[in-house]
């Protein structure tokens, strides 16, 4: 019996073995790969300084110069970590790869999104004047832009409270009309190709004009015959009425029913999602729920929606931001610029963002605790 095994045997606690660490050496190609980074560095510099004393030692070529800076950057970061490289794990590896695939998106979203939305943040604060000559002028107002908006704008607040009303019934409306329709696709049945087809229509034939041509129903719904003609919302109302339904509420389906085609050309793109979703759920858990007893409604809540909730978290973001794009308030700031100033526009759009943002937290901070992940 060994030492180990002899004290696991009386109870005594047994030392931990700890591994210890390789001392750090020197090697070859660490010093080259170094080597080759320091020296970039140094060039980088050295261009900055001199393109910021107004030379530009390159000319033309300066797009060469970067191709080289970077090829020496990657060449030397391959030499430098090539042996530390081969002696981590597998999960360390994963993770290394997976920053350096999303290092193009985190980069880009940084420089094309993080520093514009900042400068467009110090935009809102400032009066900007384009000078004949080229070139802009700034003149710090403060918070005069913002006041404008709220007590001298007689349009841009109540446009923006109706746009975030708009966007919040919507989106309810279009994730479960999606969630729904998906699930009638998902079941086998004669010519299921073909209604696949015709719902995801709406999303490649929905140009302008044929949407104008379709979806605005105002003047046939001004008469009460009319209404009740074209989508019978008249009658729907009254007999939700009787059985006592809130105002509020029937109004809402009511406006939902009018704005059908809208509701069925912003559905596409999610109900090939939670398609996707449903076809992706194990067909094992429906045969442990039909065994155990549970019923339809029961298996649509503890099966069905449970595994497509990630699901749910994504469409709900992309009907956020699909809505608020298409907005009519989404495309006044170009306008305001040109007619008002960059400054009021920037405003605006900062407005805007606080608006979006409030959405999503609406929605998101409760979904985020009922998303389940299946492994």
């Amino acid at each position: 019996m060994t030492k180990d095994s002899k004290s696991a045997s009386q109870g005594l606690p047994q030392k931990k073995r700890t591994r210890k660490k390789a001392p750090f050496k020197w090697t070859p190609s660490l010093i080259a790969g170094f080597s080759l980074i320091a020296a970039a560095c140094m060039s980088m510099a050295v261009y900055v300084i001199l393109r910021s004393r107004g030379k530009n030692p390159f000319g033309d070529k300066s797009w060469l110069f970067g191709a080289l800076i970077g090829a020496a950057l990657i060449v030397g970061l391959v030499l430098a970590f090539r042996e530390r490289y081969a002696r981590m794990s597998f999960l360390k590896k994963t993770g290394m790869w997976g920053v350096l695939f999303l290092l193009p998106w985190i980069l880009g979203f940084v420089l094309f999104f993080m520093v514009p939305m900042a400068r467009e943040f110090l935009f809102s604060f400032e009066t900007i004047k384009i000078q004949p000559g080229g070139g802009l002028t700034e003149d710090l107002v403060w918070f005069e832009n913002y006041n404008y908006l709220f007590f001298e704008d007689p349009t841009y607040i109540r446009s923006l409270v109706e746009t975030v009303l708009e966007v919040l019934l919507y989106t309810a409306l279009i994730i479960v009309f999606s969630l729904l329709c998906a699930i009638l696709l998902n079941g086998k049945f004669f010519g299921r190709s073909i209604a696949r087809a015709i719902f995801f229509i709406p999303i490649v034939m929905a140009t302008g004009l044929m949407l104008d041509r379709v979806s605005n129903t105002e003047g046939l719904l001004m008469a009460q015959s009319q209404e009740e003609q074209v989508y019978g919302a008249a009658i729907v109302s009254k007999l939700m009425f009787s059985l006592g339904v809130g105002k509020e509420v029937v109004g809402y389906l009511a406006n939902a029913v009018n704005d059908i085609f809208k509701v069925v050309s912003l559905s596409g793109i999610q109900i090939l999602i939670f398609l996707a979703a449903l076809q992706g759920i194990p067909p094992q858990l429906y045969e442990v729920a039909k065994i155990e007893g549970a019923t339809g409604y029961q298996t649509f809540w503890k099966v069905t929606v449970v595994m497509v909730s990630p699901m749910l978290l994504t469409c709900t973001l992309y009907t956020i931001s699909d809505l608020f794009l298409s907005s009519d308030l989404a495309d006044t700031f170009q306008d305001v610029a040109l007619l008002q100033g960059y400054g009021r526009s920037s405003a605006m759009s900062m407005l805007f963002l606080v608006g979006v943002l409030l959405v999503i937290a609406v929605y998101i901070l409760p979904l985020r605790k009922a998303v389940f992940y299946y492994d």
